[in-house]
């Protein structure tokens, strides 16, 4: 039985390797390998693997969507309405083009019926979707084995050894807040990021936090290591990782760099980014800015400095391989055929000669999109960015988000360039005769919704200015994720998301 083959059999039984392995008394990893080539199962298990082959039948049973990290709005819910209304529309196997691609849920679970584009301008979204689209089962099975994680723990070990300083302090902060004392942990919290310090040092720095941050800089500078090589724990340890967390994200990087296959490469940087939103600390696990612990009036809530404790204690190591595990449970039975862009979405569809079909899922309102990811932006580009600024009482500061300067601002989130980029954009796949779903979410302000950037009504009457086919699908049983927060924790419309059907 070739590898592709029992792939396929495990498919068809809808299990994980580990659920098949059972059946044979053997490990995941020995699945992989049988499913990668890497190992031919022994006589009596390809017996046993054929006898329930034979007994097998193709089943249609749907592939769930796979999420491979927190994402502000994710169309995991809804995927498989929107692989179905694009089947209807367009029947057959033609290629459909997903605009927005984003964490790449979408494209993905297209991605096991017909070719799929994936198209997005940022970087994180081109490495998660490369990963889905093209990603291999022995890529995955790589990054679990003993000598990988000999080079991980290698370079972690070297790291520590620049930044001891601070994951000394950070291990008694940490012990000192889950006793009562969270002070020093708050200042981590706030006054923690190296690259604040080294553009602008933040007032009201602790002296001792300045010194040993100014220490561990100085140290870092005439190092073995780049300013690429460890990006996580010269921006986000202290804000938005300890540490301790962000050193060993920058020794899996650095592991990947040494592997001598490209494709592998691009697996485990998807694989990084899926550690990272889970180990983040942050409100609803999402990047737009850390979590404050101690609120303008003093106080400390409790729940937060929980969270506190337990996100930062988080193990990355066992974190980055159960995610590797996954990925490789959702590795597409045959990858060959899909392309990877990244670009603007509308340029794209205006030179696109391959979709017949496309799928796009822009953004809402005026805070969405980049700004909510940016820390997997930075972890992807390992481009040293300044960081933004802005003066409060007249002096300049860099903002405690850590936001890159010029992160990608789409026309799609601007109120005075929306309109005209919604025109563009169906003037784009009208133009190649060609259907487009759109997936946008209504808002009720009289219940406090963020507000969209176009009203419904106005969203449909551009699409009516260039298809002569427009219809509306209401999905009654999804919501979007809320920021938690009072002014946006509002309540939830069961008919959140619509798509927005137009047919030449």
């Amino acid at each position: 039985m070739t590898p592709t083959a029992i792939r396929e059999l495990r498919n068809r039984l809808c299990e994980s390797q580990t659920h098949f392995g059972e059946r044979f008394q053997v490990s995941q990893i020995t699945v992989a390998y049988w499913e990668s080539g890497r190992s031919q199962p022994a006589p009596k298990r390809l017996s046993e693997l054929a006898i329930l082959a034979s007994n097998t039948t193709s089943t249609n049973a749907p592939v769930k969507a796979f999420r491979p990290i927190q994402y502000l709005g994710s169309k995991q819910r809804l995927a498989e309405t929107i692989a179905t209304v694009l089947s209807e529309v367009a029947p057959g196997a033609s290629r459909v083009g997903d605009l927005f691609a984003g964490s790449g849920v979408v494209s993905s679970l297209l991605g096991t019926i017909r070719p799929v584009t994936a198209v997005d301008i940022q970087a994180f979204s081109h490495a998660l979707t490369t990963a889905l689209l093209h990603g291999k089962a022995e890529h995955y099975a790589e990054f679990i084995q003993p000598e990988f994680m000999l080079q991980v723990n290698e370079f972690a070990r070297r790291v520590s050894h620049q930044v001891a300083p601070l994951l000394e302090f950070e291990a008694k902060a940490l012990h000192k807040a889950a006793s009562g004392d969270p002070e020093d942990l708050i200042h981590l919290m706030e006054f923690g990021s190296l690259a604040i310090h080294e553009q602008r040092p933040l007032t009201n720095c602790p002296p001792r936090l300045e010194k040993l941050l100014g220490k561990v800089i100085k140290g870092l500078k005439t190092s073995e290591f780049n300013t690429a090589d460890l990006t996580a724990i010269r921006y986000f340890g202290g804000p938005y990782f300890s540490y301790a967390q962000a050193l060993e994200l920058d020794a899996i990087y650095m592991a990947a760099n040494a592997l001598k296959v490209p494709s592998s490469k691009s697996c485990v940087l998807a694989v990084l980014l899926s550690t990272a939103s889970e180990i983040v600390n942050t409100v609803g696990k999402q990047f737009a800015q850390p979590m404050k612990l101690k609120k303008a009036d003093g106080r400390i809530p409790p729940l937060l400095l929980q969270r506190a404790l337990r996100d930062r204690t988080l193990n990355t190591i066992q974190i980055f391989q159960s995610w590797a595990n996954r990925w490789q449970e959702h590795v597409l039975p045959t990858n060959d055929n899909h392309r990877v862009v990244r670009g603007d979405v509308i340029e794209f569809a205006a030179n696109d000669r391959e979709c017949g079909v496309y799928y796009a899922d822009p953004p809402y309102t005026i805070d969405h999109y980049s700004r909510f990811y940016h820390v997997l932006e930075t972890l992807v580009l390992r481009d040293s960015p300044r960081l933004d600024e802005m003066k409060k009482r007249g002096e300049l500061s860099v903002m405690r988000g850590v936001y890159r300067i010029g992160r990608h601002q789409s026309s799609f989130c601007v109120p005075s360039t929306a309109p005209a980029a919604f025109d563009k954009l169906f003037a784009a796949t009208v133009r190649r005769e060609a259907p487009l779903v759109l997936s946008y979410s209504p808002f009720d302000e009289a219940e406090g919704h963020r507000p969209r950037l176009l009203t419904f009504p106005d969203l449909v009457a551009t699409a009516k200015r260039h298809y002569p086919n427009v219809s509306v699908m209401e999905i009654t049983e999804h919501s979007h994720r809320k920021l938690n927060t009072k002014t946006h924790n509002v309540g939830i419309r069961n008919d959140a998301e619509r798509l927005l059907i137009c047919k030449v």
